[in-house]
């Protein structure tokens, strides 16, 4: 016997309802909720199943990937149509013959540009997307390269050149006439050289147009030499000049080119500031 929920009258366990108020018997509506609630939760279990299979063929299908034979890119073995660079692709894909080094004949592994044996650069390499990426690279890493260590033709500037040239070389012919009018003999050169071309060749844009701007002022003023002394004690000085003392041609333009190279290295920049504040003041 059970009690009715509703109307509380006691009857019979094996009735469905009750007599009263017609409420189904507790007993019935719990097995009917429990046979509902098993039903419910079986199909869930089906469906959710199905999903998953779903899921897992779609899954399986999607990381099948190939190539496209036009850009390179990998794919989806789905796709009809290569959503890089909008190529149509074969129904059927045959895999490539494998590719062998030319001189070795070691296998070259798929986007190898050399052989890894031989080190033999790799012919008919197919142009991938991550060749075409490397190639950029490595062109990339050398414009780069060249730009930071230019080659020493394009370092050389003639304007850089003839310019600081010029100036130093006026300033050390009035510093050679004055040193040899001070009886200096030839140390009055020497003087020249290093104060003309120390200065002048420090603010040059590299190292290598301000060895060719000593070079030339120790060149120019190593002929100037007896000529210089005759133009301050005259032509017969000049003579005994050369014969006794001779000419240090070879002296002066090793002095011209050691000198600007050591300051074009390592008095740039006081130099510069120095040349700055001039124009400013002019």
């Amino acid at each position: 016997m059970v009690k009715c929920d509703n109307c509380g009258i006691i009857i019979p366990e094996d009735m469905e309802s009750c007599p009263n108020c017609g409420k189904p018997s507790p007993i019935k509506a719990d097995e009917d909720q429990e046979v509902k609630s098993d039903e419910s939760q079986d199909f869930k279990t089906e469906e959710n199943q199905e999903l998953k299979s779903e899921e897992e063929q779609n899954s399986s299908e999607q990381t099948l990937t190939r190539t496209c034979k036009n850009c390179g890119a990998r794919i989806y073995s789905d796709n009809i149509i290569c959503p890089l660079c909008g190529n149509r692709l074969d129904e059927e894909y045959e895999e490539e013959e494998e590719l062998k080094c030319e001189k070795c004949g070691t296998p070259i592994p798929e986007n190898t540009l050399f052989c890894p044996t031989c080190g033999t650069k790799v012919n008919n390499q197919k142009d991938t997307g991550y060749s075409r990426e490397y190639s950029t690279n490595i062109n990339d890493n050398i414009k780069t390269r060249e730009e930071s260590n230019p080659s020493i033709g394009k370092k050389i500037n003639l304007v850089s050149i003839i310019i600081p040239a010029v100036i130093a070389l006026i300033i050390s012919i009035v510093l050679s006439i004055i040193g040899v009018w001070l009886e200096l003999s030839w140390y009055a050169y020497i003087i020249a050289i290093i104060i003309s071309v120390g200065f002048c060749a420090a603010p040059i844009d590299n190292e290598i147009n301000a060895t060719i701007s000593g070079f030339i002022v120790g060149l120019f003023l190593g002929i100037l030499e007896t000529p210089l002394f005759g133009f301050v004690y005259g032509s017969f000085a000049a003579e005994l000049y050369e014969y006794y003392v001779g000419t240090h041609l070879i002296t002066l333009i090793i002095l011209g080119v050691v000198v600007a190279f050591l300051s074009n290295m390592f008095l740039k920049k006081p130099v510069t500031n120095i040349v700055t504040k001039i124009k400013k003041m002019m």
